[in-house]
């Protein structure tokens, strides 16, 4: 973007008309909808059936949710840290960071990180890739799909160095009227708000409400967000429709400090030369995918025409055809003289059917997830009883060997959201920080400077299951005490930690105070 050039509607139309083309260029819609449709199982779409359901298998859903779960069992906490030359804060620049390094923990569970890493990596593995964007100084989040956003540089992997970039989403005339005035647009714009069938509506018409026989403010249009930077390197914002821009261009800036960081962090499943845009594990799988449903249906259907006997009689000799379908009824035959019974109502004896296309059925199912990396030992089903929980671990460890790219990337991911976070708190300054355990001033945050570092630590079942078996062997040993075999004990695992905690409370009761056993089994109203 030039830095003299000024925003318009129409120069954000543009922009969005360029990433329009990019996307059917590349086929970036159909692509998605293909890959979301085979994950969900939609395996016949648009084709044909006479209405009859066609069987299918799906082994693609298994393979995403197996290597989704792999990336995102690693439990991921921020941890901030002031750079080696904490400059004018001195001493307090440690103490300052571990503040930030709480509310950062309060913030994940409050916005429900968890839940959005998983859609954003689920995403990325069906579509290739996937992004979240937060849109206001309290953090709050929204995940963005790969057809939503419109890249400057469709070649740069790197989100924080586009010219510039932009967000598409169709809603209600009513709704962008509605915000057009919050923003102070004047009665006269507002009303140029209007209905478009823009690019994004032509792709997607089949699939949106339809409103043709509705009043003009319940029908729909494409709004645009757009970021970009101007000549001081401060983010710049505005939003728009095809004819009204109606929310102005305005710098992300406030108490002194300007936003340097889009607040938008990408997550690419698998990188593509050359291309700003991701690779995920549907598309790939999805030929072979088609034709294990086509051998199913022909072998169902094979199996319909000959697995069964098959009656056959001569019309002209019987003469209660319906009684050939009653259980023991009497069929009354003409002209039987010296004809057999079996010339005149015989059965057709079952075919066998071939083993060799079940045989290759089963070999590009097994073949295709093992190649993979979502074979039977990857996808855990081991029988825990027979194995230590370490040796799963192990197995899992060496399994996952190919995913180590993902996690690598999910790692990064999160400290971009840490990044962002941490420009977004500097210049607005959430109420939050004022007060309270973390009572944090403005002039603190903008003369900060941190350092991000992002700690990772399994968090499967048989993760936590080698944990508490490696406490337990301690305690058995004698290394560790009871009281410290508890303490080390997670609130989430498998051994009744605050029941074990009651009987150490009980215990230190009757050795202090000479008190009677109390029942440690009690209700946390008691």
């Amino acid at each position: 973007m030039g830095k003299s050039e000024k925003i318009t509607a129409a120069l954000l139309w543009r922009w969005y008309t360029r990433g329009d083309e990019h996307h059917r260029m590349t086929d970036l819609y159909e692509k998605t909808k293909k890959a979301h449709r085979f994950f969900r199982g939609e395996q016949w779409y648009g084709v044909e059936s006479g209405g009859e359901a066609l069987p299918f298998y799906n082994f693609i859903q298994p393979v995403v949710e197996h290597k989704v779960a792999s990336v995102c069992m690693n439990t991921m906490s921020i941890q901030y840290a002031p750079l080696e030359h904490a400059g004018a804060l001195g001493p307090q620049a440690g103490e300052i960071c571990q503040k930030l390094t709480a509310y950062a923990a309060r913030q994940w569970e409050r916005l429900k990180m968890d839940k959005l890493c998983w859609e954003v990596v689920k995403n990325a593995c069906i579509a290739g890739d996937s992004y979240i964007y937060f849109h206001d100084g309290d953090c709050q989040a929204q995940v963005v799909d790969t057809c939503d956003l419109y890249l400057g540089d469709e070649t740069c992997p790197d989100v924080q160095k586009q010219p510039y970039l932009l967000i598409a989403r169709r809603q209600t005339v009513g709704q962008v009227r509605k915000a057009a005035r919050r923003y102070g647009l004047g009665e006269e714009e507002v009303q140029g708000i209007v209905p478009d069938d823009g690019p994004l509506d032509r792709q997607e018409r089949e699939e949106e409400w339809e409103h043709s026989d509705t009043r003009e403010e319940e029908q729909l249009c494409t709004t645009l967000l757009a970021f970009w930077r101007d000549e001081d390197g401060v983010v710049c914002c505005a939003r728009g429709t095809r004819d009204v821009l109606y929310q102005k261009p305005v710098r992300l800036y406030g108490g002194g400090r300007g936003l340097s960081l889009y607040p938008i962090a990408a997550f690419r499943w698998m990188g593509r030369r050359g291309s700003a845009r991701g690779d995920g594990e549907v598309t790939p799988l999805i030929p072979n995918q088609i034709e294990t449903n086509k051998m199913l249906a022909r072998r169902l259907m094979n199996a319909k025409m000959t697995a069964f006997s098959r009656l056959v009689y001569n019309a002209d000799k019987v003469l209660n055809k319906e009684a050939l379908e009653e259980v023991g009824a009497a069929i009354r035959v003409r002209d039987m003289q010296a004809n057999a019974v079996t010339d005149i109502v015989s059965y057709l004896g079952a075919a066998p059917m071939s083993p060799d296309a079940q045989a290759l059925a089963q070999e590009l199912v097994q073949q295709t997830r093992d190649l993979a990396g979502a074979g039977d030992a990857a996808l855990g089903q081991v029988n825990p009883e027979k194995a230590s929980g370490a040796a799963i671990i192990a197995a899992r460890d060496q399994a996952a060997l190919p995913l180590n790219e993902q996690i690598a990337d999910f790692r990064q991911f999160v400290e971009d959201v840490a990044s962002i976070w941490f420009e977004l708190w500097a210049a607005y300054y959430p109420a939050e920080l004022s007060r309270g355990v973390y009572a944090l001033s403005g002039e603190q945050l903008r003369r900060l400077r941190v350092e991000i570092r992002i700690d990772v630590s399994p968090n499967s079942p048989y993760s936590r299951y080698a944990q508490e078996q490696a406490l337990e062997n301690l305690f058995q040993q004698g290394v560790i005490t009871f009281e410290e075999y508890v303490t080390a004990l997670d609130e989430n695992a498998a051994a009744p930690k605050q029941k074990l905690e009651d009987i150490l409370k009980n215990r230190q009761r009757q050795r202090v105070g000479g008190e009677p056993p109390q029942p440690f089994l009690r209700s946390r109203a008691e």
